[in-house]
């Protein structure tokens, strides 16, 4: 009998921190002896986070442009059959886009006979989330639809905060256990081998849910093609006061002396950080929101005025 390969799915509203705290975990599976391939998908045509974990030398495949549960299920399904096919990993990761419908996900993962559902795993902004209210269907199903709910950015918020949080996110899932990140750091004891009889009932429940989410929750991506060189402090004025519906900008530019920067904003939260320079493909911003289509070009204009591009 041919043993499955355990997949492991990582989902959160945009800018929740999945990515960081993938990354350290990979760091600890390859400490660990495990092979680990990771699948990314993103909403843009580029992806930084895709291109960060490639340099842990784990074998990466992204999907861009679209959702893997709606317009990107075939490439989903075959980029898992060649990953396993081509490198034989020992574990299998997916984050998936912040607008991924993790029920669809999971129910998809079941049809392949040489894997086997792991867990789901749900990461929560505790520093920028204010409740469901204002967010789409997909952030409420990401939350009620999950083996573990992590609570991301415990470092950066009180225990008011985080009560408050939990008030929210207990609406909406009374079962599933909440774990904590300091630093996007967590046990991977706690994350892997995930009991998923709980999700499995949840998932028999909901088959109805449609998988055009992603047209419903009006949530668009402008890939942003940046000069060669930027002011930063220009860039971040601009990007403090984007319109409200933006609420995720990410990407590489080049400052004044040409160090290279990594650019995220969630939500009120902007960092700049200097990395090595590997960067192989003109700096560029993603800027993600809520119907970002209909003003984007204030949008453009506002990042860099009669200097930039789009690839849209």
């Amino acid at each position: 009998m041919i043993e499955k390969t355990p997949v492991t799915i990582f989902s959160g509203f945009l800018g929740a921190g999945k990515t960081t705290i993938i990354s350290h975990l990979i760091d600890d599976l390859q400490n660990s002896g495990e092979q680990v391939a990771y699948i990314k998908n993103e909403l843009g045509d580029r992806d930084l986070d895709a291109q960060m974990i490639q340099r842990k030398l784990v074998k990466t495949k992204e999907l861009l442009n679209g959702c893997i549960c709606c317009t990107l299920t075939g490439p989903f399904l075959g980029a898992i059959d060649e990953i396993l096919d081509m490198y034989h990993p020992d574990r299998i990761l997916i984050e998936a886009s912040g607008t991924a419908d993790t029920a669809a996900l999971a129910l998809m993962l079941n049809t392949n006979k040489n894997v086997f559902r792991d867990g789901v795993v749900s990461i929560i902004d505790l520093l920028n989330f204010d409740g469901f209210l204002d967010l789409s269907q997909t952030a409420r199903t990401q939350t009620q639809f999950t083996d573990v709910l992590v609570f991301n950015k415990r470092e950066l918020v009180d225990e008011t905060r985080k009560r408050a949080v939990l008030g929210y996110v207990r609406e909406l899932n009374t079962h599933s256990p909440i774990v904590e990140a300091i630093n996007g750091k967590i046990s991977k004891e706690l994350i892997f081998g995930l009991n998923t009889k709980l999700l499995e009932s949840s998932l028999n429940n909901t088959l109805e849910y449609s998988h055009r989410h992603l047209h419903e929750d009006h949530i668009q991506a402008i890939n942003v093609e940046m000069p060669d060189t930027i002011e930063i402090e220009a860039l971040k004025k601009t990007l403090e006061t984007l319109p409200k519906n933006v609420f995720r900008v990410k990407g590489l530019v080049r400052d004044q002396k040409k160090a290279l920067i990594v650019v995220q904003k969630v939500g009120s939260r902007l960092t700049f950080e200097k990395i090595e320079d590997r960067l192989t493909t003109k700096p560029f911003l993603i800027v993600i929101g809520f119907e970002v289509e209909k003003n984007k070009l204030e949008i453009l204009n506002a990042i860099t005025p009669n200097q930039v591009t789009s690839d849209n």
